[in-house]
């Protein structure tokens, strides 16, 4: 069977310019009537002759609904340049107090998210959350996220690039991220992951190119003066190595200190891991004339929870390394 991908794991979109690929774009796209899109472009080319900006940010209305990671990092990267021209708040003359930018407003209404599309585009994640395998958080992996009563939702949507601050990436198809409450609702609210291009390319679970599991691994390591005791639990601690720039995205979702929580979990599998050594687990597999991979998976279910996505499948299997 392939190995899924694990860990803080990237969407599982269909290969880019596959049929399945280019169906899920257009089924995305459908949300959105005819008569909206003509309206949005018309709104749009508006605005960005207004501002100047034709040039800058030369992608139309349905470029951007169906903009890939690459695409929506560029984007974001050129929008930020017109901070200075077009910043995030203003003063109401009125009141005295800051505002957001009307200029933005304007945009908020033209992709507007909130209370017009996101029902239909939540909606649109439900009905192919069996296709993209969703199922835990794609940016902690510690919570379950999933659908039931086959309507209902138990997860958020995330803005990758927070609409707060580049509405035209509200309705972005490869700008949603499902993830956790805690992840979305708590702790990203508006901020971005990163701080240049290359980064929001980076982070980002949804492009084909995310390989968080390949430059970050979860170690369980014994505390300074601590002797090896399973059986005490604060011996140990929990520790997130990581390479190419990715500690950024560990810190900022804190996971070194909500994976401490489930220490005992790293602690369980490490105690199985010694008490069936690769040895004794041929002898098993010897004895009952099985494989020795199937005396490992029945043991530690490692390739059941990378399969499925299920939560702490990169725990798992960086503890078995």
């Amino acid at each position: 069977m392939e190995k899924a991908n694990i860990g803080m794991k990237k969407i599982d979109y269909p290969d880019k310019g596959s049929t399945e690929f280019t169906s899920l774009v257009s089924e995305y796209k459908a949300i959105f009537p005819a008569s909206d899109l003509v309206q949005m472009e018309s709104d749009w080319l508006a605005w960005k002759q207004r501002e100047g900006v034709i040039l800058l940010l030369p992608e139309t209305v349905e470029a951007l609904l169906e903009a890939d990671v690459s695409i929506v990092a560029s984007v974001f990267a050129r929008f930020k340049t017109l901070r200075r021209q077009i910043p995030l708040k203003t003063i109401n003359p009125a009141t005295g107090k800051k505002q957001r930018n009307p200029k933005l407003k304007e945009l908020d209404e033209i992709f507007h998210y909130t209370k017009k599309y996101d029902r239909d585009i939540a909606g649109f994640f439900i009905d192919h959350a069996n296709v993209l395998h969703i199922s835990s958080c794609y940016y902690c992996e510690t919570a379950y996220i999933n659908v039931y009563q086959t309507t209902r939702r138990q997860f958020d949507i995330d803005h990758f690039i927070p609409k707060e601050k580049c509405p035209i990436l509200g309705l972005s198809l490869f700008n949603f991220v499902p993830s956790c409450q805690v992840c979305n609702s708590r702790i990203k609210l508006a901020k971005e992951i990163g701080r240049n291009q290359s980064e929001y390319e980076k982070f980002n679970p949804a492009g084909e190119h995310y390989d968080f599991d390949k430059y970050v691994t979860v170690h369980l390591r014994m505390r300074s003066g601590c002797k090896h005791n399973f059986n005490n639990p604060s011996a140990y601690y929990i520790y997130f190595r990581c390479k190419d720039g990715f500690r950024k995205e560990v810190n900022f979702f804190h996971l070194t200190e909500r994976y401490e929580f489930h220490k005992l979990e790293a602690i369980r599998i490490k105690k199985l891991r010694e008490q069936y050594p690769k040895s004794a687990i041929r002898k098993i597999a010897s004895l009952l004339k099985v494989s020795d991979a199937s005396v490992e998976e029945d043991l530690f279910h490692e390739q059941y929870l990378q399969n499925n996505n299920r939560c702490f499948a990169k725990l798992t299997s960086d503890m078995l390394k």
